[in-house]
């Protein structure tokens, strides 16, 4: 006991050393385990009070009485980023400062059975707390120790602990931060178009699931400025959910017509889950609140499925635009104002994939955890590039969940504290991770309010100044690791993806009916290629290959039927063929024929009109100038001449008999002439000599 009381004696009275910290190994989990979930105000106040508040919960086998939960301050600050840093990645035992013991700094909280929780609030005087720092500008530890007793006793050591970060600022400090909030999530759909995984995203969507979360969060701004990072799919894949997932549609059969059942052979357990009014209610809630954070805060518009750019630019270009267009088309049905936007998930984009990138794209790439002074720049292709803060985006130190939102928040306060004086230019641009989720006490934290500082401007993130004289270019190496390279979405789903927007692109040609089935199976067709598609590229490739079977399938139900052998005599001729469309909608299709011989001719009509089930017999005319067999086929083709449906191939025998036939005829017919006129000839020149 003598040993821990003097290690625990030299460790508070030591100042703090992030080399040290960051070098701590890990240690065993506490009894208790603490979570702060309010802290108040996010910055030392000069004069006032300073709330804590959080939970603790027994986590051992054994009951813990008697416990105290005591405020901890560390005396020395943190003044550079590097050293907030260490701090944050520090071993959480650690000891970080002065733990508080007087009467009233505490609270005392009782027993704890088993896997019993409960809440404490520590309101502690600003004086007190800075009576223990050192008072200078920079960033301080603020934390609580839970201690108890149990049956060894009790200990002056930590039964249970939480900390965060407190900064300290200068009066003359000021900064900005830009916030960008992403709505990122993978989206799958099985071989007829319905969301799969629905469990997942009724989980996601319900009253404590992420996404809900996020959009809660952006609800609670009040005004606050902040950045929407959106992948449309993601807005589909939601409207699915509220629209109880129905497969692609190729629109609405008229009243009477047939009606075609699409086969669904996906696993029933990850597409065909029930939902619930409760869930599709969530669903529709969602969007709601989305549309409306939309309106107040600025839209980055990803392209859609999130593709992956470094990939696509190395790989199919055009599928990089193409994503962009589905995206805007998205955006402009919802009536939000978005910015195309380029944004990795892993922060690393190919300095030679900027030539792919729209021009009017912005771009959002990480700086890896070395802050930028400058945070905006244009790219030589004239792209809007920024940089944005890895550190900040990190959360705070453990225990607690680094990105649990009050960790998070004291982290981005902490870290634009230190940035503040050191006279960066332009905003600390903060993008959250893909997969952020704030915590189940997300409202507790008072995130936004926490940002709601003096010294302190949240901003949009906005496009450079429109002349670009402001804001100069880039002219360094982004940096691309082969790491990152080797884990880009391969050729195959490249191939893959080609292989449906090719099918998207007929059927959308094709129906005549009101539908979205182009923009539906183009989004299916990009999951192959989403920066999602990194972890599991072989299931996004068959899932879209699957979709693009399955659509083919339904392009076949438009054929060209006939005989298997026609044969032509003299030439040229008439054939007979039957154009049948066994879709539930009407189409616009026309007929490509293809010979083997350049010497066959056919002459097909324009591309007509036809109603559902409708079959309607063709004659072609077919004109050949040489003697043989050929092979045809008859293939049904869109307007714009795209191949699609079933064809017809049969073999075509022509001969010259009939021309031959009529040669023998129109001879004879003149042999005879000749011969009836030289008789009467002859006639004549008997009856002038008789004459005589």
């Amino acid at each position: 006991m003598t040993a821990v009381l003097a290690a625990l004696v030299v460790a508070t009275a030591l100042p703090f050393l992030p080399q040290a910290a960051a070098a701590a190994p890990a240690v065993e989990a506490t009894p208790l385990t603490v979570q702060l979930t309010q802290l108040s105000p996010s910055t030392m106040p000069r004069k006032g009070r300073i709330l804590l508040s959080g939970t603790v919960r027994n986590d051992s086998e054994e009951i813990w009485s008697a416990i105290n939960v005591h405020p901890v301050v560390g005396r020395n600050p943190m003044t550079s980023r590097d050293q907030l840093t260490a701090a944050a990645a520090s071993d959480p035992a650690v000891e970080i400062g002065t733990r508080l013991t007087q009467v009233g700094q505490f609270a005392a909280i009782g027993d704890l059975v088993p896997g019993q929780s409960t809440t404490f609030t520590i309101s502690l005087k600003a004086k007190d707390v800075r009576n223990e720092i050192a008072g200078t500008p920079g960033v301080y530890w603020i934390g609580v120790h839970a201690l108890g007793q149990n049956t060894e006793g009790r200990d002056p050591v930590a039964d249970g602990r939480a900390r965060t970060f407190l900064p300290l600022l200068p009066e003359d400090a000021h900064t900005s931060v830009a916030l960008v909030l992403p709505l990122r999530e993978r989206v799958s759909r099985d071989r007829v178009g319905k969301l799969l995984d629905t469990s997942d995203w009724s989980t996601t969507l319900g009253d404590d699931g992420r996404l809900e979360r996020i959009a809660q969060l952006l609800g609670s701004a009040g005004g606050l400025p902040a950045t929407m990072l959106v992948d449309p799919a993601v807005i589909d894949a939601v409207g699915s959910i509220a629209g109880n997932n129905p497969a692609v549609s190729l629109g609405t059969p008229p009243p009477g017509g047939p009606t075609e059942t699409p086969s669904d052979t996906a696993s029933p357990s990850r597409s065909d889950d029930r939902l619930s009014p409760v869930d599709r209610a969530n669903a529709a809630r969602w969007l709601a609140q989305v549309k409306a954070a939309s309106a107040l805060q600025t839209v980055l518009g990803l392209g859609y499925a999130d593709p992956d750019v470094a990939s696509l630019a190395r790989r199919r270009p055009q599928l990089i635009n193409l994503a962009a267009k589905e995206s805007a088309a998205t955006f402009k049905q919802l009536g939000v104002d978005a910015v195309p936007t380029v944004a990795p998930a892993s922060g690393w984009l190919d300095d030679e994939a900027l030539a792919s990138v729209p021009d009017d794209a912005m771009v959002l790439v990480s700086d890896h955890s070395a802050p930028r002074t400058r945070t905006h720049w244009r790219t030589p292709e004239g792209q809007d590039l920024v940089f944005t803060d890895a550190q900040a985006a990190s959360g705070g130190p453990g225990p607690t969940p680094p990105l649990d939102a009050l960790a998070l928040r004291q982290r981005i306060v902490s870290d634009a504290a230190l940035r503040a004086q050191d006279g960066s230019s332009g905003p600390m641009v903060v993008e959250l991770p893909d997969d952020w989720d704030p915590g189940a006490d997300w409202q507790s934290a008072d995130f936004f309010g926490g940002l709601d500082l003096p010294w302190l401007d949240l901003v949009s993130l906005g496009r450079a100044d429109d002349s670009g004289e402001s804001t100069p270019s880039f002219d360094a190496a982004l940096g691309y690791p082969p790491a990152e390279r080797r884990a880009e979405v391969p050729l195959a789903n490249v191939s893959a993806t080609r292989a449906l927007v090719s099918t998207a692109n007929a059927m959308g040609q094709l129906l005549r009916s009101t539908n979205d089935v182009q923009h539906a199976l183009t989004g299916i067709a990009l999951d192959a290629v989403s920066y999602h598609a990194r972890h599991d590229e072989s299931l996004a490739r068959e899932q879209v290959l699957a979709t693009n079977d399955a659509m083919q399938d339904r392009l076949g139900k438009v054929s060209v039927i006939g005989t298997d052998f026609v044969t032509l005599s003299g030439g040229s001729g008439t054939l007979t063929v039957t154009l049948v469309n066994e879709l539930d909608q009407p189409i616009t299709v026309g007929i490509r024929p293809r010979t083997t011989s350049a010497d066959v001719h056919i002459q097909t009509p324009k591309p007509l009109q036809m109603a559902p089930g409708q079959r309607t017999v063709l004659r072609l005319r077919a004109r050949a100038s040489s003697i043989g067999v050929h092979e045809v086929t008859l293939t049904p083709v869109t307007a714009d001449g795209t191949e699609l449906g079933t064809p017809l191939t049969f073999s075509l025998r022509t001969s010259q008999v009939g021309r031959l036939i009529w040669g023998v005829l129109v001879g004879g017919g003149g042999l005879l002439v000749v011969m009836i006129l030289r008789r009467i000839r002859r006639g004549i020149r008997e009856h002038r000599w008789r004459g005589q």
